[in-house]
């Protein structure tokens, strides 16, 4: 009987590792999107539903999360967790314009990946997409911000929104796009402490409009303006 299950239980972790495997295969690494994202325009893009601007992106840098995504808001699965092999968790909102996919099968390998619109005040779209993970690139993590032109049908970058708030090897940020409503909020971590940075939409863009800092006795100390 131990031995039968040794062997269902070696079976079963010869798999997981071999989806992996499979499913990592011919992903973009996510230095290699972080370094060139600013500097390219993505062109010949149909519209700007959130699955056409990810899909546009994904035919550029492909990834496994971008294909999960794309592949599960195609279906028009909306509001609920769709499990593929019990180890990506994609979640699709496409009336919030929200989707986010995680990978739960390796403890050495942690990715994710969420993603974002908001409606625009000059008739465009503004588009985030946040990366993660903790592979050979420990604790990196990036959004990639986009203007959709409606008319030209083009993604053009605008890193200018999060300077001031990129990783460095003293200050770590981690970036919360809206599920709900349109604030965006930045975690910091680093040597002054554990701050939360908090964005109002403005109409065009995620504007700066508070800093606390998070006490380790879960108090808060409120900053009107932020630190440098």
């Amino acid at each position: 009987m131990k031995k039968c299950f040794l062997i269902i239980l070696i079976t079963l972790i010869a798999c997981t590792t071999a989806i992996g495997q499979n499913m990592f295969s011919g992903s973009t690494d996510l230095e290699v999107i972080a370094n060139e994202w600013e500097s390219i325009t993505l062109k010949n893009v149909p519209n700007g539903s959130l699955v056409t601007m990810l899909d546009c992106f994904n035919k550029k840098w492909p990834t496994w999360m971008l294909s999960s995504a794309v592949k599960t808001m195609k279906k028009g699965v909306e509001g609920r967790d769709t499990y593929n092999n019990d180890q990506i968790v994609v979640r699709n909102k496409p009336k919030n314009g929200f989707v986010q996919v995680d990978w739960w099968g390796d403890a050495e390998r942690k990715e994710f990946m969420r993603a974002c619109y908001w409606k625009r005040s000059n008739g465009h779209r503004l588009l985030g997409i946040y990366f993660g993970g903790t592979d050979k690139y420990p604790n990196i993590h990036f959004v990639c911000f986009y203007d959709y032109d409606m008319k030209r049908h083009t993604l053009t970058p605008e890193p200018q929104i999060i300077d001031g708030f990129r990783t460095t090897e003293d200050r770590k940020f981690y970036y919360d796009l809206p599920e709900e409503g349109k604030e965006l909020q930045i975690s910091e971590f680093g040597e002054r402490g554990h701050f939360i940075h908090t964005f109002k939409w403005d109409g065009m863009k995620p504007v700066f409009s508070e800093t606390v800092k998070i006490e380790e006795d879960n108090g808060g100390e409120h900053y009107g303006e932020e630190e440098e």
